[in-house]
């Protein structure tokens, strides 16, 4: 587990809400049938705040933070049900009313940013136009320097060869730092990370983390973490939400959610984490794999896996359960 400084903002309100996601449900279109990816998905994120999305693969993690940000490919994929607030502002489902949200208001690095970087334009090019939309003038080559301090940063050593390279031209993890620079150089109000560590060893992590976490100090930036290691999130954020088959299994403050995880997934999560020690023994893991979205099983979606299931799970999906103290977890276990 890598111990990244503790910057964690006190407790908070939801009512400073920065972003509000009110009941998000996304289909995709196959030539069979439509497939629900996300089912009724809500989240908050308050100014100053870092968020994690925790889950497998395939539990839409990635889905949601492209429906936020606006980008997902239509078709096939649908935004069926649910709002998106930003800043006091609707900005989904579109009422007329053009609301500029992203750049210096929601800013996303991509999971794999050769996608997303354009693979006819060189670094260089791309940084400077993250700059401009940033207002950084170019006078005095103020704007270079910039550019060239935040890459230094995020310990990149041969600047000038980086700038001048093409993205394919760069290895998995210098692309991604590439990707972060021209996410921060923005200085956004809320960034949305997808796997932001992906291809990074853990010093470059470390240092890359810092730098993010260091933004809020600096411009009072709020995080969405989309990431499937919990021990990035316990790490890294204030509050934590635990999806599973497009569902938010759980949802609390971070140390409650990690010290004392009430669904069983979540505990299925943390007991995945290696300890580290020679004597700890196998990992207790629970078997199987995440569901396939397309045939879920009946009840809770997460019943074949789990060690706790009784008949209920098997039949009806329960709901979402306020448990107090900001806890909310769908589960049948907790059910008053």
């Amino acid at each position: 587990m890598v111990n990244y400084p503790k910057l964690m903002v006190s407790e908070k309100g939801l009512n400073n809400s920065l972003l509000s996601v009110n009941g998000l449900s996304v289909d995709f279109e196959t030539i069979y049938r439509k497939i629900e990816v996300l089912k009724e998905v809500s989240l908050t994120i308050v100014k100053g705040e870092v968020v994690a999305v925790v889950g497998e693969s395939g539990s839409g993690k990635s889905t949601l933070a492209q429906a936020i940000v606006g980008v997902l490919d239509s078709p096939p994929a649908f935004i069926t049900r649910g709002e998106i607030h930003f800043n006091g502002e609707r900005i989904f489902p579109k009422d007329g009313k053009v609301v500029d949200y992203r750049g210096k208001g929601i800013n996303m690095v991509f999971q794999e940013p050769l996608a997303s970087l354009n693979p006819v334009y060189t670094a260089r090019k791309q940084l400077e136009e993250s700059a401009e939309i940033a207002g950084i003038p170019s006078k005095n080559k103020v704007r270079e320097r910039v550019i060239k301090s935040t890459l230094s940063e995020l310990m990149i050593r041969d600047v000038e060869r980086v700038m001048n390279s093409y993205p394919h031209q760069l290895s998995g993890g210098m692309r991604q730092r590439v990707a972060i620079a021209m996410a921060i150089i923005q200085r956004p109000k809320l960034v949305i990370l997808d796997e932001p560590t992906t291809g990074l060893d853990l010093i470059v992590q470390r240092k890359v983390m810092s730098l993010l976490l260091n933004l809020r100090k600096d411009n009072d930036s709020s995080f969405l973490l989309i990431t499937h290691d919990l021990a990035v999130a316990a790490n890294t954020a204030d509050r934590i939400y635990v999806m599973y088959a497009g569902r938010i299994a759980e949802s609390g403050p971070k140390r409650d959610v990690i010290r004392d995880p009430m669904h069983p997934y979540t505990q299925m999560l943390k007991n995945s984490i290696p300890t580290g020690y020679s004597d700890s023994g196998p990992l207790n893991v629970t078997e199987g794999s995440p569901p396939d979205m397309a045939h879920l099983p009946s009840g809770c979606p997460f019943n074949p896996r789990c060690p706790r299931a009784f008949d209920k799970c098997r039949e009806k999906v329960p709901p979402l359960i306020d448990v107090g103290d900001g806890r909310k977890v769908e589960c049948w276990l907790y059910e008053r």
